[in-house]
């Protein structure tokens, strides 16, 4: 008897290991998702599952939200981020780009406007950006031209081949282009250094302003400013 009540036993806790053990497995951490926009609009609401989306497909509008995740996806009319410590990577051009989330990081080939009111990001534009507006902080940009480019807030860093119109509102910006059309510093401790540069206004202070080649026509209002310029026209 008493053996059999061993043997009882020792089959219900080997059956209850193996049911605690079954229950134990979940699925895996993260996963790959593949998605067809279809010529609708696209809302991501990605979680920490989700290691990866990939878009295919015609997309139109693509809103992106939650965190520390990557997307991929086409050409798109309008791109909306959201989301915090995500990796978007664009294979074609977007047309208009809200950017609201913090530590982020777009690649892109180009953009027609380009928005950013988040902070801590990165974004890359292998081609040209029409507009771009910076407020908030610590934004860097890299693009190969920026036709129009307004910086407010802080701390940001812009690095253009070609620049059209800038206009430089916030404080301890760098900004470093080949060319640009025209440049504008109204705020404070900005640095703006250029190869050439016809047209320089000035009305902050402690800026610092170099420009390495030809002629620029000089308009400094501000107080503590430097400015560097080969030729004054």
């Amino acid at each position: 008897m008493s053996s059999r009540f061993t043997a009882l036993a020792l089959s219900a806790a080997l059956s209850s290991a193996l049911t605690l053990a079954a229950l134990s497995v979940s699925a895996p951490a993260h996963a790959d998702v593949v998605q067809d926009c279809a010529g609708a609009p696209v809302t991501l609401d990605l979680s920490p599952t989700t290691e990866s989306v990939t878009l295919t497909g015609v997309c139109t509008d693509v809103t992106i939200t939650g965190a520390n995740n990557s997307v991929t996806l086409p050409a798109v009319a309008s791109l909306q981020i959201t989301g915090s410590q995500t990796v978007v990577v664009v294979s074609g051009p977007i047309g208009d780009l809200t950017y609201g989330g913090a530590n982020n990081t777009l690649t892109a080939p180009s953009a027609d406007t380009v928005s950013v009111t988040a902070s801590n990001s990165t974004l890359t534009f292998d081609a040209d950006v029409a507009r771009a507006t910076l407020s908030n902080g610590n934004t860097t940009v890299q693009a190969a031209s920026i036709s129009r480019l307004t910086v407010t807030g802080g701390n940001h860093a812009i690095n253009a081949s070609v620049l059209g119109a800038a206009t430089i509102k916030s404080a301890n910006t760098n900004l470093k282009a080949a060319k640009a059309k025209k440049v504008t510093i109204l705020g404070s401790n900005n640095q703006v250094r250029l190869t050439r540069l016809p047209v320089l206004k000035i009305n902050g202070s402690n800026n610092l302003a170099v420009v390495k080649q030809g002629k620029t026509k000089v308009s400094n209002r501000g107080a503590n400013n430097v400015v560097k310029v080969k030729r004054r026209a």
